[in-house]
């Protein structure tokens, strides 16, 4: 898949973004996408690797490039089980030709991660307190931006940060509710209220970890199905043949 040369109409504003390391990548049709239907998932971490201290220093150095997390989209996500099974949440199959769906999932979807700092993976980092204060203080700037009408989270932690940080930065949200747990994980809902339509955020348990995608998707198809309309998810492969 192509980096998309379309988001780059939104680049002179992200680059405003005091803390957003890595420029989002937003599809080629996002932006012509009817208000109510505009979706940006939310990643969590970018991690570098490595079996050798040479080998972790240039993972190092090519995450230097402001467009990583857009090369890893147009990569069709590296080898990230995260990214992987996305689709499956999302349409609750495993499709044969996984290039062409994913082509034309990332063509009507913006996406970024939540933590704008690089983590180990070979020293097993995980995000901090701090990371999810300061990404709390990013993700309304790009909502701004971005106008999404809903906000998919994978994973979370960063939802335990999040009403105290708008009330703290006095943004119109509603709070925090928790769903009955799925695969030992309650899934989360809020809401931020700063763009033209409000955008809904949905946190969902870390895909990486979830031994329980077919639940997950059943409990957005049924108490979330204006996120499951946002792209066609019921005709998504059919009207596509991916």
């Amino acid at each position: 898949m192509d980096l998309n040369k379309s988001a780059t109409r939104y680049d002179a504003a992200f680059d405003g973004i005091v803390g957003l390391t890595w420029l989002p990548w937003v599809g080629q049709r996002f932006a012509e996408r009817p208000p109510h239907q505009r979706l940006l998932v939310v990643g969590q971490s970018h991690y570098h690797r490595g079996d050798t201290p040479e080998e972790r220093q240039a993972e190092r150095d090519g995450y230097k490039d402001r467009k990583s997390t857009r090369v890893m989209i147009a990569e069709e996500g590296w080898d990230a089980e995260t990214m992987k099974r996305l689709p499956k949440l999302l349409f609750k199959t495993t499709v044969a030709n996984r290039s062409e769906l994913w082509a034309e999932l990332w063509a009507d979807t913006a996406y970024y991660n939540f933590v704008q700092r690089l983590l180990s993976h070979h020293d097993r980092q995980q995000p901090t307190p701090d990371d999810y204060v300061a990404g709390w203080t990013v993700f309304p700037q790009i909502v701004r931006i971005l106008q999404p009408s809903h906000c998919l989270f994978i994973g979370v932690s960063a939802a335990k940060y999040f009403d105290h940080s708008m009330a703290s930065q006095n943004l119109p949200f509603d709070k925090l509710s928790w769903a009955p747990e799925i695969d030992g994980v309650c899934p989360r809902v809020a809401k931020l209220n700063i763009s033209g339509t409000p955008s809904k955020l949905i946190f969902v348990q870390h895909l990486g970890w979830c031994k329980s995608l077919s639940q997950l998707h059943d409990y957005l198809q049924t108490q979330h199905p204006d996120f499951m309309s946002c792209l066609g998810a019921q005709t998504y492969l059919s009207s596509r043949n991916a």
